[in-house]
């Protein structure tokens, strides 16, 4: 299991709490989780390696004297793309003017920590040193870091091959300081040369190359791609988990996760989601633990859970191998040279290509998504299920917590739910099949590998979005279905006590007498005599009062009847996080949200880690050993 999905998350989660302080950059060894560690916190440092300096000066020098040699090398005494056929010694020149004509952006500009994404992963990039550029250059874009300078970047208008020119066309403008662009300061807007000022970054007088080594690469959709993908592994451990408490709320059976099943078709994912399920089931007493085969059978009920429990492992291990799939090739973009031309010193090459062209980032992006719309799937089916007083086995309908008849529960949600799922099928189609020629047909494939990365992030809000709604909605099955335990069990002591109850138990609903008790207990009684209605009457009262006073006070806790993995979910959402049982305070969008931000600021992952710890795996994995 050292390979699997889990402790690659788990790892991500760990490097990313490690960055205390800031980061070094080599070219070599730049992780997703520190991107996302110096995007999240703006007061982290990034400093470039002495050795890594090195090898960029020589490069420079290299380039310096080949150009001295007369040789012409494409972008830096030529023009652009399909304007490659002029030439210009007027060496500044070229690149001021390659950077003013891609600042032609427009609209919407991007969040601060997707532009601080591009420029650490353009900055480590750089002092790979194949670029041909000083040290001046991500030197820069460190110091821009540094003091949480981000220019006002344009969202739109880059297809990701000869890089992501326009996006990145606004951070080299910021670099040499153009005066009417406007950027972000600790979360004020100011005009760039007055940011430069007050940080004392001197703006770059750009040298042969330097312009089109900061713009020619697909750094922005390589940034936004390690954010992306950071967070769709954490929606993967909350899709299990989610499935966990799903299968407790329904009374399902932890028999889907048999190892045997798993054996018998052993895609690496699908065995570790298995695996993953019997540890998070590990000791449940909500859930059937028994082999059905050792189990009476019971004519009218199923012998099987239906498939957004059973099938889980199947439908979710594609996913874990996909995103692994994902995270080695974002790493391996965020440590490349990919710009265009290539200088090599070390072999006294420069040779033309076209790493720039995104589609690695472009088909790991369209594939994250799609996993997430894979997650968004299973997600909805289980909340329809639970939901659902004809699916969800004697809960009340939309998991109301008071009375029906004047209360609907999480019927909103539920209708928010197929909105989410909706949206989400529109953003699950792929972005790299859309693809147009541009510039006079110079780039006639073009990746599109930022705007899938972009889309991708959104797909990963809504599946947050149904994540929040789940795990609310889960905890809520989990004590109502407790309650219905604590109810069916007064029950049959009075039935006991006075058998002639027994069909007017039988007459109505458990939750009914819950929440409605003193009119309900009053028609139970009428089956007995007379003269001692009223006293069974009060008793049954007070018994089923006490039960709902203490579920509405938040003195039920059904943690120790849970499984290992649901019970610190469940303790997450109720103690930490204080989500009380609904019955009837008020709307549940406070509680929605309060879940949601523990899951965007990345609180939720000391719960995770909790639960998906080796430590954990291995005490649960007798679970089946007989």
């Amino acid at each position: 299991m050292n390979d699997s999905h889990a402790n690659l998350t788990l790892g991500l989660i760990k490097r990313r709490r490690e960055v205390t302080e800031g980061i070094t950059l080599d070219g070599e060894h730049l992780s997703i989780p520190e991107v996302v560690a110096v995007c999240q916190d703006p007061g982290l440092q990034v400093e470039l390696s002495e050795s890594a300096v090195h090898e960029v000066e020589l490069n420079e020098k290299y380039l310096q004297g080949k150009l001295k040699d007369g040789l012409v090398v494409y972008g830096i005494n030529t023009g652009y793309g399909g304007s490659a056929e002029v030439r210009s010694w007027k060496l500044e020149e070229v690149q001021l003017g390659l950077i003013r004509h891609v600042n032609g952006g427009m609209g919407r500009v991007f969040p601060v920590h997707m532009t601080r994404a591009a420029m650490v992963t353009r900055a480590n990039c750089l002092v790979k040193g194949y670029s041909g550029v000083r040290t001046l250059v991500p030197k820069i874009l460190a110091d821009l870091i540094n003091a949480d300078i981000t220019p006002s970047t344009p969202m739109r208008g880059s297809v990701s091959a000869s890089g992501d020119l326009m996006p990145l066309g606004y951070i080299a403008a910021a670099m040499i300081g153009r005066e009417d662009l406007k950027v972000t300061v600790g979360g004020s807007t100011k005009g760039c040369r007055v940011a430069l000022d007050e940080a004392g970054i001197k703006p770059l007088v750009l040298g042969p190359k330097e312009g089109l080594a900061i713009i020619n690469a697909d750094s922005f959709a390589a940034g936004v791609s390690a954010l992306a993908v950071y967070d769709a592994n954490l929606m993967l451990m909350l899709t299990q988990v989610c499935t966990g408490l799903s299968v407790e709320a329904l009374h399902g059976r932890t028999e889907s996760f048999h190892p045997v099943i798993h054996k018998c078709l052993p895609h690496i994912g699908q065995k570790e989601i298995a695996q993953n399920m019997v540890k998070i089931l590990d000791q449940s007493k909500m859930a059937i633990t028994t082999l059905d085969m050792h189990l009476p059978d019971k004519y009218g009920v199923l012998k099987q859970d239906r498939y957004s429990l059973r099938s889980s492992p199947q439908w979710l291990g594609s996913v874990a191998e996909t995103l692994k799939d994902a995270c080695r090739r974002i790493t391996i973009e965020l440590n490349s040279a990919n710009d265009n031309p290539i200088i090599d010193h070390r072999t006294d090459t420069i040779a033309h290509g076209a790493n720039f062209q995104g589609e690695t980032m472009s088909i790991a992006m369209d594939q994250t998504r799609q996993v997430m719309g894979v997650c968004g799937k299973l997600l909805f089916a289980q909340f329809a299920e639970v939901v659902n007083a004809s699916l969800n086995f004697g809960l009340p309908p939309n998991l109301s917590g008071c009375d029906i008849n004047m209360d609907w529960g999480f019927k909103g949600c539920d209708i928010a739910m197929a909105a989410y799922m909706s949206e989400l099928d529109h953003f699950v189609n792929p972005m790299s099949n859309h693809v147009l020629s541009a510039e006079t047909h110079n780039q006639s494939v073009n990746s599109m590998a930022l705007v899938s990365a972009r889309l991708t992030t959104e797909a990963i809000e809504i599946v947050q979005m149904m994540v929040a709604n789940l795990l609310c909605l889960a905890v809520q099955a989990i004590d109502l279905r407790h309650l219905r335990n604590l109810v069916l069990n007064e029950i049959e002591i009075f039935t006991n006590d006075h058998p002639v109850l027994s069909q007017s138990f039988k007459d109505i609903e458990w939750y009914d007498l819950l929440f409605q008790t003193e009119i309900r207990a009053a028609e139970v009684v009428q089956a007995l005599p007379v003269d001692c209605r009223d006293d069974v009457k009060d008793q049954l009262i007070t018994k089923i009062s006490t039960i709902y006073t203490s579920a509405c006070s938040g003195a039920i806790d059904c943690s120790e009847l849970m499984g290992k993995g649901t019970s610190k979910m469940y303790n997450y959402v109720r103690r930490d996080l204080g989500i009380p049982f609904y019955c009837g305070q008020h709307a549940i969008d406070t509680w929605l949200n309060k879940i949601l931000q523990a899951i965007q600021s990345r609180n939720i992952e000391t719960v995770l880690e909790q639960i998906f710890s080796d430590e954990s795996l291995k005490e649960a994995r007798g679970n089946y050993a007989a």
